[in-house]
């Protein structure tokens, strides 16, 4: 649903160029129009922002008929609620049943009648938007209560920070990592499971801060302290579970650190599983993973896992996926693996009081050095927390894109200037192309005025060209034509 300030948008769709003229020519005064050829093409523009507020669909078309259009339609989450009119001709026999059954919402037949198209046009979009309304205020008021209640409990977590930094500064990890799970898995109820992450190590309150630091550098924690460790996510179980609607994230919180269940007691499909199943099995990933950075490289810390059956192989290669996209990865590594650009995520106190690199530091090889020297002594071994840059290649340099490449190992042809009257056109073609993205009959316009522009130019035949597309609503092959024009005229369309 676009801004409402804005015109409502009416999908055509019709396989005659003709019959798109006539209702395009019926309803663009009142409505944003947008057309489309085949059943094929409406089902992509429906699914784009913009959302479509309703579509009138032929019937009858060859390799995908308003049926099969309709039926997908509805089937898919994006544009099951959009209404649908069916546009079928007198001469044609259709099952009216069949299209209702479908979810279409009303019939009109060929050749239309013009006031009756803008009446029936003008209800149906009314009552989607109407019934939208309340379905974004519903959504808002959810929306209000889920913010308030996740907004609480990031406070509780921010009181870690306080309590215990070392274990905050895990919990932030984890977060992070479960916010890039949950978008590349589009796991719905996510908000629980970015909970769990952020507020899985809230009962390590109950341990020294010291002993989380010491657990966090890999030297694990203590023995006099280590049943109350194993306990920590029971502790914070405990403190969630009287909160209402944390009753998942409580169990997800309690069962972090327990044995997965066997594959053959779940679904394979994702989708299939429940959110605390999933939700155990994503942050027992992230925890392990995150563990296994100390001292360990990502990529080599997810081929391991990838071999180790007690990990979902899918739930493994969407953590590869997330990682790959991350600019930066909290790992904590020996001294003597610092390398140049790695930024020290918490202050380093040098040993033999030599001195203090501040958190935030960015490692250059004058401080590679000093901290190489200062941790020489195997008595003082400590793991380092750093972020480390994902966006470099394997000599530690920023990969150069094709495009500069390209541009640095090939010879650029000098191209001529062009006459054109560039006042004139650039407004122009900046519209089409605007338009013929969009698929908006409004580019026939913009091609009749280029027409007049660009005649006896160079241009004049790819104008040509797109005016044929354009005339065709064949728009994607125009939108590639449009490039070439810019092009050709020196004008970006940036």
């Amino acid at each position: 649903m676009h801004n409402s300030d804005e015109k409502p948008i009416i999908l055509l769709v019709d396989d005659t160029p003709e019959n798109l003229d006539v209702l395009s020519g019926i309803l663009r005064d009142d409505y944003k129009v947008k057309v489309a050829i085949s059943g094929e093409r409406a089902l992509k523009i429906a699914k784009t922002e913009p959302y479509p507020d309703l579509i009138l669909l032929d019937v009858m078309m060859p390799e995908m008929d308003g049926f099969e259009v309709c039926q997908k339609l509805k089937s898919s989450e994006i544009t099951k609620n959009i209404p649908v009119i069916f546009v079928t001709a007198k001469t044609e026999v259709v099952d009216e049943k069949y299209g209702f059954e479908l979810g279409a919402v009303d019939y009109m037949t060929k050749p239309v009648n013009p006031d009756l198209v803008k009446v029936r046009v003008n209800t149906h979009v009314q009552l989607y938007q109407k019934q939208f309304e309340n379905q974004k205020l519903a959504q808002e008021n959810r929306e209000i209560l889920d913010k308030t209640l996740v907004g609480a409990m990031r406070g509780i977590s921010h009181l870690l920070s306080w309590a215990n930094p070392s274990a905050y500064l895990r919990a932030a990890r984890l977060r992070a990592f479960m916010e890039g799970m949950v978008e590349e898995l589009q796991i719905k109820g996510g908000w629980q499971l970015n909970l769990a992450a952020t507020l899985s190590q809230i009962g390590c309150v109950a341990l020294p801060k010291e002993e989380i630091a010491q657990f966090n550098s890999g030297r694990g924690v203590s023995v006099k302290y280590l049943n109350l460790f194993r306990k920590h996510p029971e502790i914070g179980a405990q403190t969630l579970a009287s909160v209402p609607r944390m009753g998942t994230v409580s169990r997800i919180v309690k069962h972090q650190n327990d044995p997965l269940p066997e594959s053959e007691s779940y679904p394979e499909a994702l989708e299939k599983r429940g959110i605390y199943l999933l939700g155990r099995q994503v942050l027992k990933l992230l925890l392990d993973f995150d563990h296994k950075l100390l001292g360990e490289k990502s990529t080599r810390a997810l081929k391991s896992m990838a071999k180790d059956e007690q990990y979902d192989t899918l739930l493994v290669e969407a953590l590869e996926r997330v990682i790959s996209k991350m600019e930066w990865i909290s790992c904590a590594l020996e001294p003597k693996k610092m390398m140049p650009g790695m930024v020290l995520e918490e202050s380093v106190a040098l040993p033999n009081k030599t001195g203090v690199l501040r958190k935030g530091t960015v490692l250059d090889q004058h401080t590679v050095g000093r901290i190489m020297v200062a941790f020489d002594d195997p008595m003082d071994f400590s793991l380092l927390r750093v972020k480390v840059p994902f966006k470099v290649d394997a000599d530690g340099n920023l990969p150069i894109s094709p495009v500069l490449f390209q541009a640095a190992s090939c010879e650029l042809e000098d191209k001529p200037k062009r006459e054109v009257p560039k006042i004139l056109v650039d407004p122009l073609i900046k519209k089409l192309f605007a338009a013929v993205k969009d698929d908006d009959p409004i580019a026939q316009e913009s091609c009749d005025k280029l027409l007049e522009c660009l005649a006896n130019t160079e241009a004049e035949s790819i104008i040509q060209q797109i005016h044929a597309q354009v005339h065709a609503y064949d728009f994607p092959s125009a939108v590639g034509l449009v490039h070439e024009l810019a092009e050709t005229v020196e004008i970006s369309l940036e």
